[in-house]
């Protein structure tokens, strides 16, 4: 699925950039070379991030 379509960036992709050390919203972009444009993904990408870089059944605390 798209998250973010500006930059036709899939969470596959995100998936993958933070299994090669991408922890920030910031670093996915960096890792596909592009910036946010209307940044409205920045939300669903944060999410996904943290579903990847979470252990299964834990939790991370509220920023």
């Amino acid at each position: 699925m798209y998250v973010c379509i500006c930059n036709g960036i899939k969470d596959s992709q995100v998936r993958s950039a933070a299994q090669d050390g991408a922890g920030t919203v910031g670093q996915v972009f960096k890792a596909h070379g592009c910036k946010p444009d209307c940044a409205q993904c920045v939300g669903c990408i944060r999410d996904v991030l943290e579903d990847e870089l979470t252990p299964s059944g834990i939790m991370l605390a509220a920023e």
